[in-house]
């Protein structure tokens, strides 16, 4: 089954996202402060203990999980109020070229065969390169997990000629998406991840609206997935 997150359904996200937007910029400050105090009484505990002492274990913990809270606000003020795009020209080989070396760590983690098909002098892009790395991380982490350990994900990119755009397909060999879950995945807060926020994808289908571009599934229950990126050549 194939999936494109409708036009006429952008308006009521829009219309969404705003809401959310007046909801995050009130509880994003009441949160942050009692977070601040309590990592900081936390980092003072743990410095009173020796370092290889068994107890700095639950101190990392205990961090990271705040750092997590910290992560999902940050995100969440991201998609209810993003920032405008920082447009320059760049080399889409480059930029997908550094984004795949940030995630070869992640890969090796996951213990899964990152596979790259990059076709070389693709045409230049007018774009904001940190936004569109963050979606192709966030599209490359996603198909990582999905794929497990023994998996492969393979990212391809291409110039389709009659469209006039660059394309990215992030392939993997997990175990696919439900047609009743496809129709969901760019919702706010939808996930079928333990620890996933449910707003990586709708962050990465926004941003990639606000290049004028489209991202499109393709998913088989038991063939796994793929995720193309379609970005206008001007």
């Amino acid at each position: 089954m194939i999936y494109s997150f409708p036009e006429e359904d952008r308006d009521y996200l829009t219309e969404k996202l705003a809401i959310i937007g007046e909801l995050a910029a009130g509880m994003a400050h009441e949160i942050r402060n009692p977070l601040t105090s309590i990592r900081g009484f936390l980092q003072l505990l743990q410095s009173k203990y020796d370092p290889h002492d068994a107890e700095q274990e639950y101190f990392n913990i205990m961090l990271d999980e705040l750092d997590r809270i910290n992560n999902i606000i940050k995100e969440f003020l991201s998609l209810s109020k993003p920032s405008p795009p920082q447009l320059q020209i760049v080399s889409f080989d480059q930029l997908v070229a550094e984004a795949l070396l940030l995630a070869e760590q992640e890969a090796i983690m996951h213990e899964v065969k990152l596979e790259q098909h990059l076709t070389p002098d693709l045409p230049l892009l007018c774009l904001d390169p940190a936004q569109i790395k963050q979606v192709i991380l966030n599209l490359v982490s996603n198909a990582l997990q999905a794929a497990g350990p023994g998996g492969k994900v393979i990212i391809t990119t291409y110039l389709d000629e009659d469209d006039r755009e660059i394309v990215t397909t992030i392939v993997d060999t997990g175990p696919g998406i439900a047609p009743e879950q496809l129709q969901l995945i760019f919702e706010p807060f939808y996930t079928t991840k333990e620890n996933g926020t449910g707003l990586g994808l709708t962050l990465s289908n926004r941003i990639i609206a606000g290049h004028g571009g489209k991202i499109k599934v393709k998913s088989k229950v038991g063939e796994g997935s793929c995720f193309s990126i379609h970005l206008p050549v001007a």
